[in-house]
């Protein structure tokens, strides 16, 4: 009996947008699980809960086309390197909360918690469900970067609403403009790797080091930060990371990346080949 495809229109006419409400979604879904949670630690645990189950319900609704956004399509010595400019930002970041607030370390089952949400809930919104619609969905030569830039972008500007949380405006600008830097890294290593899962530890374990090293963000709060020097310091890390992402992604590699992709639609190569060939008619 032969696999029914389902008729996806809207990827298929309006990627973007797609794309966009994808993200919309998985923030939906996120927080309805996250307000399930009768305490701080299962208000967390719930939200990742919650985004693993939109990267399955992803998974499921353009199967059987689609193999999923977890399994690695690289060799691990190969996404090994790739995350060595996110070990860096780790080590400098730790190094400046050194330079603020001295040798502090303060670790707990909320911190844990907290840096899982943020792994999975975020990598979930911003790339789990995103990319793969826009690596699939977008036409030209420009979509490895297009889906880059446009899941960064999105990524950034979604910090602003630190605003609401006490955040001062400058501080809300600086870091939407440092995670849209951050981002572009994340979207390169997902787009290079073929899985969402690399960019869940990474940013989970970058996230803890700050909740732990930083007695400002104990709570997870941007509020009780202002800008300083080591903020603008590790707002030039964090651009460096895009810096970082922008040549993973180089033009040189993204045959590379299409061959990554070949193998996670399986009808990608398919359409690719017939793109091709009606451009060669013209």
């Amino acid at each position: 009996m032969k696999n029914r495809q389902r008729n996806h229109t809207l990827s298929e006419k309006k990627p973007l947008l797609s794309m966009l409400l994808s993200i919309l979604t998985a923030a939906l879904v996120c927080a309805l699980g996250s307000s399930l949670g009768s305490s701080d630690i299962g208000q967390y645990l719930l939200l990742s809960v919650a985004a693993v189950l939109c990267l399955l319900a992803h998974k499921l609704w353009f199967s059987p086309q689609f193999k999923g956004f977890f399994k690695p399509e690289i060799p691990f010595r190969e996404i090994g390197i790739l995350c060595l400019p996110l070990l860096v930002q780790l080590l400098l970041s730790w190094l400046l909360n050194v330079i603020d607030y001295g040798w502090f370390f303060k670790a707990s089952r909320l911190s844990i918690a907290m840096a899982l949400s943020a792994g999975f809930g975020e990598e979930t919104m911003f790339r789990g469900l995103a990319i793969p619609i826009g690596m699939r969905y977008i036409k030209g030569k420009n979509k490895i970067l297009t889906a880059a830039l446009f899941t960064s972008v999105i990524f950034g500007l979604s910090h602003l609403g630190n605003i609401k949380v006490g955040a001062n405006v400058g501080m809300a600008v600086v870091q939407a403009a440092a995670t849209i830097g951050t981002g572009l890294l994340y979207a390169a290593i997902c787009l290079r790797t073929g899985s969402i899962l690399i960019t869940i530890v990474m940013h989970s374990l970058y996230d803890w080091m700050c909740f732990v090293t930083n007695p400002v963000m104990q709570e997870g709060s941007m509020a009780g930060l202002g800008v300083s020097f080591t903020i603008i310091v590790s707002l030039f890390i964090d651009l460096s990371m895009g810096i970082a992402g922008y040549c993973m992604i180089r033009p040189s590699v993204r045959e590379k990346i299409e061959e990554v992709w070949q193998m996670k639609w399986q009808d990608y190569a398919v359409e690719a080949e017939a793109d091709s060939a009606h451009q060669g008619k013209r």
